[in-house]
């Protein structure tokens, strides 16, 4: 006779694969599921033990400081209710903003952190930082859809991960069974006996349904017939909640970690790692049992010439007792003393048996590397977890923002979108406003604003001047001011009315006349530099000058294209514009780097250039130049000096 086990995989023949239909578009996945029999009423046999998965966090302080610190990091900030990227803000519907808001923020929200919580409040920020903690740690998040009477989501509670198991069908020679009878059921049954989770705790079992369930049929052109769990037995109906013989369960939003290996499950990223905690926690039991010993067995008490007596060796024991407690005090041997006890002459001595410090250091080595190794599975960067020894502020700074940017971001907005597929667009109908998790760590403001500033140039200024002050972070113009928020860049200063066009002669704020008027005076010309030549200097690589220091820019201006200030030599370059598309490119030598503040953070840089610097330093002509000026960083929005025109 044959037993089918939990570890027995049951072959499936798949056949009539192709045909008239084989590249209609399927519904669902037409991969071949785990067909692994599982035992009865307890779910899903999850792919490691979560009970000793969480354990983990109470025997290891790098993975438990890791965890943490990604949880925190993804949602314990805060987020922000936000039009969805795929809607226009300016239609986005107030009447569904405020739907949300009362949900996430409401008077009467319901936030568990715990089975029991009344007393004790808590904040949405807190349920979903102790479900991404889960996440890490386990593999799966498992988080509770609070309703009211009327089955509307009212809040959320955490569950612990693992106290959760997954729901399917058991199955032989691929005949589905009851999950929890055992029973065979007909295959167009199974899906239905087998909906939700059960939570094992105590010896006692809870169901819940699956996210979303309860919901089906709301939308325009869904059909489907909502479907319901029996919170004590686990019966599944569909259409009406009445046909169970007890409460309907809540449900569950089940987020799962992929893994190729484990199709129910998720698996934790710093699985990999196990080998390396062991380590660690034995070298820190080693650790404790070498300090309990401090003085054995690194010395020998030799004894030559003699035999000590019972007395004189519970002298030495009492001595050596001493030791162990003050261990870096000096020891004297009173050897007289024990000759006295001895009829021979003893000679006595202290003899060390290993080398301490370097044991030492050979210990705290191993500590450090698996330090670093389960920060690695966790990408968490050192300085997070309390690791200084490899970082400065410098470089301490970049290795929490690439944190923020490559880890942390994308995890944001994974777990940002199954939030507003289920609660906003399921539960409440809501399709235009999502959630915007705060990103710590992320901060560059300077570089924001530069980027916003190079956006700005290059669509020549037209942009409303309210959007342009949110693109560089600052708040709109009040509406008392005598500008219009909704008059464009481009037309400040030229007197023109909201969204008038600039007359055809140029923007107001450059000087008068045409382009060759603004270039610099032949006089002034000390000869010309090949572009080759300039290359070579600027170090230009693929279009990027290397050299350092280096700013370039570009303009907002009708005679200015861009500009770029060499630090080392003082050399001004800039570009100006020509008819036909074409630029011509000078450099004035001897410029303070003042004045090339001065002229990226003056409100007309043509005004500034004719006033300042256009006749008062020589410059080169710089020949063969067919393209555009080389990147480099920009110039930092801050550094603006005090006498310039603004």
């Amino acid at each position: 006779m044959t037993y089918i086990t939990d570890d027995t995989k049951v072959s499936v023949n798949v056949e009539g694969i192709g045909g008239q239909n084989a590249l209609s578009k399927a519904e669902t996945s037409t991969q071949l599921p785990d067909r692994r029999v599982r035992s009865l009423n307890v779910g899903v046999k999850p792919p490691y033990n979560p009970d000793r998965l969480a354990s983990f966090l109470e025997l290891n302080e790098t993975l438990a400081t890791g965890i943490r610190k990604k949880a925190r990091y993804e949602v314990g900030y805060g987020f922000s209710i936000v039009p969805h990227r795929d809607v226009d803000p300016d239609e986005a519907s107030e009447d569904e903003r405020t739907t949300v808001r009362e949900f996430w923020r409401g008077i009467d929200s319901r936030w568990q952190t715990k089975a029991r919580q009344a007393a004790e409040p808590t904040t949405p920020e807190e349920v979903l930082e102790l479900a991404r903690q889960d996440y890490h740690l386990i593999g799966w998040a498992a988080i509770e859809i609070l309703t009211n009477l009327e089955g509307e989501p009212v809040g959320l509670a955490h569950v612990p991960a693992n106290t959760v198991r997954v729901r399917k069908p058991q199955s032989r020679f691929d005949q589905p069974r009851h999950p929890e009878q055992g029973t065979f059921i007909p295959s167009e049954d199974a899906r239905l006996a087998s909906r939700g989770y059960v939570q094992i705790r105590d010896g006692r079992k809870r169901y819940f349904g699956e996210a979303g369930d309860r919901y089906r049929g709301r939308g325009e052109d869904d059909d489907r017939e909502p479907i319901f769990v029996d919170r004590e037995t686990g019966d599944v109906v569909e259409g009406s909640a009445e046909a169970l013989p007890n409460a309907p369960a809540n449900e569950l939003i089940f987020v799962t970690n992929p893994s190729p290996l484990e199709d129910y499950y998720g698996v934790p990223d710093w699985v990999s790692a196990i080998r390396t905690i062991a380590g660690d926690e034995a070298a820190k039991d080693y650790n404790t049992d070498f300090f309990d010993n401090d003085t054995i067995p690194r010395l020998a008490i030799k004894v030559t010439g003699g035999e000590l007596s019972e007395e004189s060796k519970k002298d030495l024991r009492q001595m050596l007792d001493g030791l162990r407690e003050e261990s870096h005090r000096t020891v004297l041997l009173e050897v007289d003393k024990f000759e006295t006890q001895i009829d021979e002459d003893v000679k006595i001595d202290l003899e060390p048996l290993g080398q301490g410090i370097s044991e030492e250091m050979d210990f705290r080595l191993f500590r450090e590397k698996n330090e670093h190794e389960i920060a690695k599975v966790l990408e968490v960067p050192p300085i997070l977890i309390g690791v200084t020894e490899t970082s400065n502020r410098s470089n301490s700074r970049e290795q929490v923002r690439e944190f923020a940017t490559d880890v942390v971001a994308p995890e944001q907005h994974k777990f940002a979108e199954r939030l507003y597929q289920i609660l906003h667009q399921q539960a409440f109908g809501v399709r235009d406003w999502t959630l915007e998790f705060d990103l710590h760590g992320a901060e560059q403001p300077k570089e924001d604003a530069t980027v916003a500033r190079q956006k700005i140039s290059a669509v020549r200024g037209a942009i409303p001047v309210n959007r342009a002050l949110e693109m560089i972070g600052e708040d709109p113009l009040p509406e008392d001011h005598p500008i219009d928020g909704d008059t464009l860049v481009a037309d400040i200063g030229s007197g023109a009315p909201a969204g008038e066009q600039q007359p055809e002669e140029g923007p107001a704020d450059e000087p008068p006349g045409d382009v060759e008027e603004q270039l610099p005076p032949p006089e002034n010309k000390l000869g010309e530099r090949d572009w080759a030549e300039v290359e070579a200097v600027l170090a230009v690589e693929n279009g990027v000058a290397t050299k350092d220091p280096i700013e370039q820019t570009q303009f907002d201006s009708s005679n200015l294209a861009e500009g770029l200030f060499d630090f080392g030599e003082n050399e001004l370059y800039l570009s100006f514009h020509r008819e036909g598309g074409q630029n011509s490119l000078y450099v004035y030598v001897d410029v303070p780097a003042a004045e090339w503040s001065g002229l990226v953070n003056a409100s007309s840089h043509g005004s500034y250039h004719y006033d300042s610097i256009r006749l008062e330093f020589p410059y080169l002509e710089i020949t063969n130049h067919h393209s555009r000026l080389p990147e480099g960083p920009a110039p930092d929005p801050d550094d603006v000096p005090d006498d310039i025109p603004l």
